[in-house]
């Protein structure tokens, strides 16, 4: 059915969440992925290797397909009720900061052009995100500007760090003044973790991303990016990581110890209230109501990690007590397309 058939009918649905896939970037960047690094056994013996190989072979072969073919996509997006979705790449599997910068430019620009070109399969219902080598600032400037202006994009996805640096690092203060000049939509969602003391129980994906996710917020704002760069728009993935759920040791540290401060302007609890957005995509219904009381659904985009997340998230979000007729379509689709631009 077609969006616009489907609008009249409930308010639109505008999922910040959801990956592709470039065959030449995931290739490039295989060797050095979150998911070549998990390669360790489980200790249970009852599950085989040629067990996980089966697996592993089937839910690749789905993912893929979901990832890649923009068809498959559109009628998984009708399915879960769907109007748009806002593309950006899977960083677990193309990942490309340990590259040279040049390389990674010129796989990050191929990345970025397969994008488009989605995007022009139905551009009513597909927004971008584009790539950039984020490990060389001056490169991801020019990226950034060509995704912003010919591409069209409306925002740029990073990962919890670059590289050797972490996001507030100095070096990376004329990015963010340009993104904040661009009034680009930067998210936030890490490649991975790939130390292996990460990979037993995948943890790298259970513990590891929150943990990035966290480490991100938190250098943003010690750093002083959120107070020198206040119009920002920076959106982190999977409901902020463990830090808007664990406050309250950082804001102790912050009251408690002035040589926390670094001349922070308000407590990390104030940052994330006023200066962060954060995707639904928590899987756990009192961590999302948790959310909503600790920085309110004007906070809030509708997320679902698709095509490996949440398998209902529209749903997930109507089903709060908490939120009102209103609020519930603020983290729908208002919330959303008042940062990117759209009109819905």
């Amino acid at each position: 059915m077609a969006a616009t058939a489907r609008r009249k009918s409930r308010p639109v649905a505008i999922d910040f969440h959801a990956h592709f896939v470039a065959p030449e970037a995931a290739a490039f960047a295989r060797p050095y992925s979150v998911t070549a690094a998990n390669t360790t056994m489980p200790d249970d013996p009852r599950v085989t290797k040629k067990a996980l190989a089966e697996a592993a072979k089937k839910w690749g072969k789905v993912t893929r397909q979901r990832m890649q073919d923009y068809k498959i996509r559109l009628k998984e997006m009708d399915r879960t009720g769907i109007d748009i979705q806002v593309l950006s790449a899977s960083l677990i599997v193309q990942y490309t900061y340990w590259a040279d910068a040049e390389s990674s430019l010129r796989i990050e620009r191929k990345s970025n052009d397969l994008l488009a070109e989605i995007i022009a399969t139905a551009p009513d219902r597909f927004v971008g995100l584009g790539g950039v080598p984020l490990q060389s600032p001056a490169l991801a400037i020019a990226e950034m500007e060509r995704c912003m202006g010919h591409l069209g994009f409306k925002g740029i996805q990073v990962s919890g760090s670059a590289g050797h640096m972490e996001l507030g690092d100095a070096r990376l203060r004329p990015f963010w003044a340009r993104a904040e000049a661009l009034g680009a939509m930067i998210y936030i969602h890490p490649a991975g973790v790939a130390e292996q003391r990460y990979q037993k129980h995948q943890l790298w994906n259970s513990l590891g991303q929150p943990q990035e996710e966290a480490m991100a917020m938190m250098s943003l704002i010690y750093d002083g990016i959120m107070d020198d760069f206040p119009k920002l728009k920076i959106c982190i993935a999977h409901g902020g990581g463990y830090l808007p759920f664990y406050a309250g040791r950082v804001d102790r540290n912050y009251l408690d110890k002035p040589q926390m401060r670094y001349g922070q302007t308000q407590t990390p609890s104030g940052y994330m209230k006023k200066s962060f957005y954060y995707d639904s995509c928590v899987y756990d219904r009192d961590m999302f109501d948790f959310l909503i009381k600790k920085v309110g659904a004007r906070r809030i985009l509708l997320g679902s990690d698709y095509p490996v997340g949440e398998e209902d998230p529209v749903g997930f979000v109507t089903r709060s007590k908490l939120l009102s007729a209103a609020d519930k379509e603020r983290i729908l689709s208002k919330n959303a397309a008042k940062l990117l631009g759209l009109k819905i």
